[in-house]
């Protein structure tokens, strides 16, 4: 809004400044009233005609300049914006590989050791059933008068021992594995929050200073090519000021030096 203000503050400026130029006072010259009042009228008309075509064409001109100014930044957005949606994509397809290779590595132990969880403790089972049925044959035979009750008591208590052995080691073995996963999956979670919300600001940063940058760079080029019509104008219409001026005073001389 500034910019459009600033604009027909330009061209105002322009169209007053030819019209004043009109009023300026030549020269004592001697002719009769009636042929000086017929120049001056001559002459008003003229520079009038003169200020308005050429203000009308410079704020055509500033118009254009206003209009090719916006597509710029109507172009310079669009590529702005497809190259943070690009960046966007790329970053987070990353991310998503990352956590998908955590995940399926998580995964693929967790099978593994669920597959052979049965069969190894399936072998300390049967190795100390083995282990008390050859010791109670070895016992039996020995002394299976006096030793029965003995040997009775003995198995109950390895039984006893080997089934508490057995749940302990496996509650022990799931609730380590229960932590390690859900540690696991919190861990990777803070690294995917922390990794994703770094990569928005990084990139929402990059965005915000480039856009700050190019604009600043418009606005002084636009300055710079104001600046430069402005004294092109003003210059010019000094040039054709005094010109006109001459030209008027020579043909008043030579009108009223005719025979």
């Amino acid at each position: 809004m500034k910019k459009t203000v600033k604009r027909k503050v330009i061209a105002g400026t322009v169209v007053v400044g030819l019209l004043s130029s009109t009023g300026v006072a030549f020269g004592a010259t001697d002719a009769g009233a009636g042929i000086k009042n017929w120049y001056d009228a001559k002459f008003r008309k003229a520079s009038t005609e003169v200020a308005l075509e050429t203000a009308q064409h410079s704020a055509q001109k500033f118009i254009e300049f206003n209009d090719g100014k916006n597509q710029l930044k109507r172009d310079a957005t669009d590529d702005i914006n497809k190259t943070r949606d690009t960046a966007t994509g790329t970053a987070t397809d990353g991310i998503k590989a990352e956590k998908d290779k955590y995940i399926a590595s998580v995964q693929s132990t967790k099978t593994d050791i669920e597959n052979k969880i049965d069969s190894q403790f399936n072998k300390i089972e049967k190795d100390a059933n083995r282990a008390l049925n050859g010791a109670s044959f070895i016992a039996k035979n020995l002394a299976e008068a006096d030793l029965k009750n003995q040997t009775d008591k003995d198995g109950k208590a390895a039984l006893a021992h080997v089934n508490t052995e057995i749940e302990e080691t496996t509650n022990a073995a799931i609730s380590e594995l229960e932590t390690e996963i859900r540690s696991t999956k919190s861990y990777l979670q803070g690294l995917l929050n922390n990794k994703s919300g770094a990569t928005v600001e990084k990139i929402n940063k990059a965005v915000d200073d480039e856009i700050t940058r190019i604009l600043g760079l418009i606005t002084t080029k636009t300055e710079q090519l104001v600046a430069s019509h402005q004294t092109a104008i003003s210059n010019k219409a000094a040039e054709l000021e005094v010109a006109s001026k001459l030209k008027l005073e020579n043909r008043v001389k030579e009108l009223l030096n005719e025979k």
